[in-house]
């Protein structure tokens, strides 16, 4: 069943430079500056309800906007939208269509000619009965979940990821923006560039890759890895549980490797590098860094240093 949402509420919002030229004429006007004010602006907000079973997924399309997919209760899927538009009748004709008839919540906008002008947007706040499976895809916006399961998808530009309790693999890619999850149960890959990556309390293996930015990985004490960690102009810091195992190597070009844990290290030049062996088994790991420093914790005792360089 498709629904569309009917509950609207319309603001007009003008940009600074309307405004500055009006200023003298219209006093006790209000600015709203969203970052998208490069002509008048829109905007209106929706509810659109949908009756879905609990663990449905869900899968979220947008551009220039927030989207934010919590777990609710009861049966239905409840859906906020906020519209931006250029002019009253493009934000009229515009629709807000959530399907849930495929067994997953497709939430879409329908923009009039097929897609939105400049500046133009939609931000969503989605409450879900225990959504399982979750891929969210916009721009110039941030992306939050919390306490979702399955495997979760996200990809933004312009704007930071946030993961609280997620039950399962976690892929989240931006650009220009920070990464933080938290309590993953599963494994979890985070790239991107411009911005800093917190993981911790990681389930699986933990993927992480920024340019300039730091990374902060800390497993689970149950995870046994593996860890690829890089960064060119950020610190890492790294802590392992008593389950992690293989080998692990760790480097620097103008930094150092700290190890605080109950391995002994060999031949270390210089304090940039070093090979660990966690344990029995166990896949490769790595963790570089160019432009910064080295910082690994570990729980485990039965691990041992089998080279350094």
């Amino acid at each position: 069943m498709v629904q569309v949402a009917t509950l609207r509420v319309v603001q007009r919002i003008l940009t600074l430079g309307t405004l500055a030229a009006a200023a003298a004429f219209l006093p006790g006007c209000i600015i709203v500056a969203n970052g998208y004010s490069d002509s008048p602006q829109y905007t209106e907000t929706r509810t659109v309800r949908v009756p879905v079973n609990a663990g449905t997924g869900v899968d979220v399309r947008t551009r220039n906007g927030n989207v934010e997919v919590h777990a609710g209760a009861g049966s239905e899927a409840v859906v906020v939208a906020t519209l931006r538009a250029r002019t009253q009748q493009r934000l009229d004709e515009t629709k807000v269509v959530a399907d849930a008839a495929s067994g997953t919540l497709n939430v879409r906008v329908e923009w009039p000619d097929g897609r939105p002008q400049s500046g133009e947007g939609c931000s969503f706040k989605i409450d879900a009965p225990a959504p399982q499976g979750v891929h969210v895809d916009t721009s110039n916006g941030k992306i939050a979940l919390r306490d979702t399961s399955g495997l979760a998808i996200l990809d933004t530009s312009n704007g930071s990821i946030r993961v609280i309790n997620h039950a399962g693999e976690v892929q989240a890619d931006s650009s220009n923006g920070g990464i933080d999850i938290r309590d993953a149960s599963g494994p979890v890959e985070a790239i991107t560039s411009n911005g800093r990556i917190e993981l911790m309390n990681v389930g699986g293996r933990a993927v992480a890759h920024t340019s300039n930015g730091s990374i902060t990985a800390h497993l689970a004490e149950s995870s046994t890895g593996p860890v690829q960690l890089r960064s060119s102009n950020g610190p890492i810091d790294v802590a392992l549980g008593a389950a992690f195992a293989g080998e692990l190597k760790a480097s620097t070009s103008n930094g150092s490797v700290r190890l605080n844990s109950p391995a002994t290290v060999t031949n270390m030049v210089s304090g940039r590098s070093a090979t660990l062996q966690f344990g029995s088994g166990g896949a490769a790991s790595s963790v570089m860094t160019s432009n910064a420093s080295v910082s690994i914790t570990a729980t485990s005792a039965a691990q041992q240093a089998v080279g350094g360089r």
